[in-house]
């Protein structure tokens, strides 16, 4: 079990979304996989964030992308909204800061997530180069996923690095589209899966699928050829760890 979940945003029923302390509770719980969410602040700054607004982790209403990094990692970041003042204390933390943390596990894999708000504001291009910089130490244990077609592109382009493309929605252009990029790995939502017995596309890449929280949904996912899950609760489905806190 331990090789196939994915600590999605950490583990956000317990921490923040996207926090340090998230991803080191999974990561020495014995986690393999994490998967994080990338956005940009308005001076090239790359923050953990999945939202393009503030508004969720921190209670203000603030685009990150038109935001400077002072004023973004100087809000109070505890998710006010589910956890009320349990992590008053904690700050949005740099993708920088998450390398560091990934370098500590050298077996450990990270998802890195590009999100639409900061293609849009800076360009594929520009967000590929911030991205690549500040993952430079830990390359080797991150692969780049999107949504987005054009900066998984210069991805490939330009590295040797594996690419992670978020399918969305199930369709034949989807499939044509999956197929000309070829990607290592293809994300998808349960909700967005065609019914049983309906298969999945044939190609290079390996399944993930996205959110999975019930360890009896499991077998039935891998049975059906999915080879990665993501969980908002991978501390209770790793080995060992049922009924754990």
């Amino acid at each position: 079990m331990i090789d196939i979940l994915i600590g999605h945003r950490g583990e956000p029923e317990s921490w923040p979304e996207n926090s340090l302390a998230g991803y080191r509770e999974v990561l020495q719980a014995g986690a393999r996989y994490i998967e994080t969410d990338v956005q940009i602040t308005a001076d090239g700054v790359p923050v953990l964030c999945h939202d393009p607004s503030l508004l969720k982790i921190t209670g203000h209403d603030l685009p990150v992308t038109k935001t400077t990094s002072i004023d973004v990692l100087a809000l109070p970041a505890g998710y006010p909204e589910r956890f009320g003042e349990r992590y008053k204390d904690y700050r949005i933390a740099t993708l920088a800061e998450f390398a560091s943390l990934l370098a500590r596990w050298p077996d450990a894999h990270a998802f890195v997530e590009i999100k639409h708000a900061s293609v849009v504001a800076f360009g594929a291009g520009k967000v590929i180069d911030i991205m690549l910089e500040a993952l430079a130490d830990v390359l080797s244990q991150c692969t780049l996923i999107s949504f987005e077609f054009e900066p998984l592109q210069h991805v490939r382009d330009r590295t040797l690095m594996p690419i992670g493309w978020v399918v969305p929605h199930w369709s034949d252009d989807s499939r044509r589209m999956a197929g000309s990029l070829a990607p290592e790995f293809l994300f998808i939502n349960k909700k967005r899966l065609p019914p049983p017995p309906a298969p999945l596309w044939d190609g290079p890449w390996c399944w993930v699928v996205y959110t999975v929280n019930e360890a009896d949904a499991i077998a039935p996912l891998l049975a059906r050829g999915f080879q990665l899950i993501e969980t908002n609760v991978i501390r209770s489905l790793l080995p060992g760890r049922a009924g754990h806190d």
